[in-house]
């Protein structure tokens, strides 16, 4: 964007601003420099000026009650069948999915252990060996013992 466009940008915003009543001493100084330099944004300036001023003049006017009624669907009773049966349908799932889902037996349920990434085998072992011992199997060993035979 051209540094002009941009200062032009910026004195129309101040501009507004002051029609308002909004603009601090600093802007309105940075603006009154700014509108001595460009005529399109001086011409800008007095033309927002002059609205806020008709705008302020005007007499407020009071409207008219008036009452909005919603109007009455002709399909409203297609769409209160369409939920019915979407309900329907979430009901039936549910019930489906709890007649058929799976065994959650203590026996089905296995044992989960979380370890951290830093964790030896040998701590992977003792979270195990508990597990391993009731089921009678041999306890699995990454290395050999001193003295012990392969």
């Amino acid at each position: 964007m051209h540094p002009k466009a941009h200062l032009c940008e910026r004195g129309r915003s101040w501009a507004s601003l002051r029609a308002d009543g909004e603009l601090s001493e600093l802007e309105s100084a940075l603006l009154d420099a700014h509108l001595s330099r460009c005529e399109s944004c001086q011409t800008f300036a007095r033309g927002t000026e002059e609205i806020a001023t008709t705008l302020r003049s005007v007499q407020l006017q009071t409207p008219a009650p008036f009452v909005v009624r919603p109007q009455q669907s002709r399909h409203a009773g297609l769409r209160a069948l369409q939920v019915a049966a979407a309900v329907a349908v979430v009901v039936a799932a549910g019930v489906i999915a709890a007649v058929s889902g799976p065994s959650r037996s203590p026996a089905a349920v296995k044992p989960v252990s979380m370890v951290a990434g830093v964790d030896s085998p040998d701590g992977l072992r003792a979270l195990r060996r508990p597990a391993l011992i009731e089921q009678g199997r041999s306890i699995p060993r990454n290395r050999q013992l001193p003295g012990e035979q392969v």
